[in-house]
């Protein structure tokens, strides 16, 4: 049978296993595990999915096991570390060699991971030293540099990787259609998730270089403070509802003046506050949802300036992931999402710093973070 990735079927097997394995048959059992591995995929697997996933993880059919040691390596952290303690050490060989597979992925990602932070630490002793010895202006001035040359980096392979997805999409979706035409189950039709989830990810994920390196446009004019926030907190909860989270979950409470007016590209600064919205709201995420939570997003003039600070008490950072002249460079994945494309908040401090306006951070791990964003009320 083809068994619904959803999360009222994983609840409802949950249910039927605590009777023990034989309450479900054990080709609907495999199925259960192939429906896990197909949320995992997609990043919809719920609190609901990584329970059962657990349970069918010390099922006595091997063949069950399989196709829960086959979805590790999309597993979060904690669930990763206990299975693959378990099934790394399974009577079975073939979940064995699964479960090692799945091991040494993620080693390497954590590899790459430590060679990333490295080089990102490497240009910060950089960084620190030129404004040593020569001053901060001359930090900032080489640090915009760095940003430029990897603006027209990005530029470049974005127009290639553009034309490549056109044919990639037409290919793969012409057979994603021949393998979902109800006969394809199991393995295939597990790859045609993958396959699919991929290749909206890679899209996204141009999409999101495209935007860091499009330039500022000119024009600027009044606007109403209070109508963009409330804009941007709309799109904001569109892209939260995207990726399958309801957002009422988390209440927001804005303190805006509606007296306050700036000049401004208004796509821009829309764009930046709704990443910085979402950022928030994803702060609240785990097991596919959003725990209730608080976000504040409050604004003030400062002489010259409007200073607005948008405020949540979820996850959080550590000091050091929150800190560093560039952290607001792309490579930064959010760490609750599995296709996170790195380029939010980068391109939210982008269209910041075009307006001759500043983004700052605080966070604290598992108290919350502050995102302050600080504008010219004019541009003359």
């Amino acid at each position: 049978m083809n068994v619904d990735a959803s999360d009222s079927t994983f609840r409802e097997a949950l249910s039927q296993l605590q009777g023990g394995p034989s309450a479900v048959p054990w080709p609907d059992r495999r199925d259960l595990g192939r429906a896990v591995a197909e949320a995992l995929a997609t990043g919809t697997a719920t609190d609901a999915a990584l329970a059962l996933a657990h349970v069918l993880a010390a099922d006595p059919k091997c063949e069950v096991r399989l196709a829960v040691a086959d979805t590790l390596s999309s597993l979060p952290d904690d669930d990763f570390g206990q299975l693959t303690d378990r099934l790394a050490k399974d009577s079975n060989t073939y979940v064995r060699r699964s479960a090692e597979r799945a091991l040494e992925r993620r080693r390497e990602q954590q590899r790459a991971n430590g060679r990333t932070r490295r080089s990102a630490d490497q240009v910060n002793q950089h960084l620190k030293s030129i404004e040593s010895e020569y001053g901060p202006a001359a930090a900032a001035k080489a640090l915009r540099m760095c940003e430029r040359y990897s603006e027209l980096l990005i530029g470049s392979m974005v127009h290639d990787m553009r034309s490549v997805l056109t044919h990639l999409k037409s290919n793969c979706f012409a057979l994603i259609g021949e393998c979902s035409d109800g006969k394809a189950n199991g393995r295939p039709r597990r790859a045609v998730t993958r396959v699919r989830s991929d290749l909206e990810f890679l899209e996204a994920s141009i999409t999101d270089m495209e935007a860091f390196t499009q330039p500022a446009p000119p024009d600027r004019r009044p606007e109403r403070l209070a109508e963009v926030v409330a804009a941007a907190l709309e799109l904001a909860r569109d892209n939260v509802r995207k990726a399958k989270l309801e957002p009422d979950a988390v209440t927001v409470k804005l303190d805006v003046p509606e007296s306050i007016v700036v000049e401004m590209s208004r796509h821009q600064i829309t764009m930046a506050l709704s990443n910085v919205l979402k950022n928030a709201y994803e702060a609240f995420c785990g097991g596919g949802k959003l725990r209730p939570g608080n976000i504040g997003v409050e604004a003030a003039v400062v002489g010259d300036q409007v200073r607005i600070t948008i405020r949540d008490d979820g996850m959080g950072m550590t000091e050091e992931e929150a800190t560093g002249p560039l952290f607001f460079t792309p490579g930064r994945r959010n760490k609750t999402k599995r296709h996170s494309t790195g380029y939010g908040l980068p391109i939210a401090a982008r269209n910041v710093a075009a307006h001759g306006g500043s983004m700052s951070l605080e966070s604290r791990e598992n108290e919350g973070t502050a995102v302050t964003v600080t504008l010219p009320l004019s541009s003359r």
